[in-house]
């Protein structure tokens, strides 16, 4: 059946629905967020902001977007891991923390050399620009480059400067490098250039978004733009094919709303304008903690925190049968069925019981 609290205290499933759903009937503004779930978590918890009238935005959405809003402002050559590994023979990793950032995709991208096209046979060669003296990765030899995190951003425009033959200041420290990275970039049969966000300011991603759009003037490259976990860029691909928008969309004027700065967890919060959250922590292997603000909280989470007015316990996504966004495929995989049974719901089953409880209790309010 699932376990369930109300202030703490154990609550048979129906009663916590039911106290959950009048919260949300009594609310001015719901924030539906966290979505730390697989897609039919997500599908779910869209279904639930649209019938609440209430805010949908992940819990982690802000280093998402500081890659999207790029991405929609000027495009990308974004490629899949799982080709590029077999293609690229020279990897350009920007920032300091990109290998914490996501240390198996990065493992599966440069394990191996590249077996198809032009770079087939080659030794694949890594240089990380923002890497201190010293950096490492496990079984790769990587040159590193250390470049300050305020000042990735210059000296990517003086690379695209040297690529290009334009004029910069070959004074400055460390134009040497400059040069050599841009020769090292421009003589690859396919580079790939991938970069942390959450370490780096807008401009530098948007210089290193036209740094691959240029090399491909005369070679090939792609980006691997790399983000928060917590299923983050999963929610915002169901988001956009659910309402037309990724992520940080409002419903409380009966149809979809999007502004990225008006609609974002962490201002909605600070502010006020949000009196209650919905807060779904259930993907394994990740942990987002209850949001802030002082607003009341009903977690929907594979461990449920202390603190939360109401809380119900939830199969963890990614151990049970589901889909989930996949980092090396660039798309969404299904994950292999339980290896054993479990009495505790799904995310999307609690969200769809909120949903379905709520529904009425509006319907009432609006004929009254």
């Amino acid at each position: 059946m699932g376990k369930a609290w109300i202030d703490g205290a154990p609550a048979p499933f129906a009663e916590a629905v039911s106290a959950a759903a009048l919260r949300l009937a009594s609310s001015r503004l719901p924030l539906i967020t966290g979505l730390a779930t697989d897609v039919a978590g997500v599908r779910a918890a869209v279904r639930l902001a649209e019938t609440a009238g209430g805010v949908l935005d992940h819990a982690r959405s802000t280093v998402l977007y500081r890659n999207l809003d790029i991405l929609r402002r000027a495009g990308l050559f974004r490629g899949v891991p799982a080709e590029l590994r077999r293609r690229a023979d020279r990897v350009l990793l920007v920032g300091a923390d990109a290998a914490e950032t996501a240390p198996e995709l990065l493992a599966f991208l440069l394990e191996g050399a590249p077996d198809l096209g032009r770079a087939a046979g080659a030794v694949r060669q890594v240089v990380w620009l923002g890497g201190g003296e010293g950096s490492s990765l496990s079984g790769v030899s990587v040159d590193p480059l250390p470049v300050a995190a305020g000042e990735i951003a210059g000296f990517v425009g003086m690379v695209r400067a040297s690529l290009a033959g334009r004029r910069f200041d070959r004074a400055a420290p460390g134009a040497e490098r400059v040069v050599e990275l841009g020769a090292w970039l421009a003589g690859a049969q396919f580079a790939t250039v991938v970069w942390s966000a959450g370490a780096l300011d807008p401009i530098a991603i948007e210089s290193l978004t036209a740094l691959v759009s240029e090399l491909n003037a005369t070679t090939r490259a792609s980006a691997v733009p790399l983000g928060e976990a917590g299923e983050a860029h999963g929610a915002a691909e169901v988001a956009t094919w659910l309402s037309g928008y990724p992520l940080r969309v409002s419903f409380a004027r009966g149809e979809a709303v999007h502004d990225p700065l008006l609609f974002e967890t962490g201002r909605l919060l600070a502010s006020g304008e949000c009196d209650l959250a919905v807060h779904v922590d259930a993907r394994a292997g990740v942990s987002l903690g209850l949001p802030g603000g002082g607003v009341p909280v009903i977690s929907i989470a594979s461990e449920p925190p202390n603190g939360a007015a109401i809380a119900f316990e939830v199969a963890p996504a990614g151990e049970g049968t589901g889909a989930l966004w996949d980092e090396r495929l660039a798309s969404f995989a299904s994950t292999p069925g339980a290896t054993e049974t479990s009495d505790r719901k799904s995310a999307g089953e609690v969200l769809a019981a909120l949903a379905d409880a709520l529904e009425p209790l509006l319907a009432a309010g609006r004929a009254a």
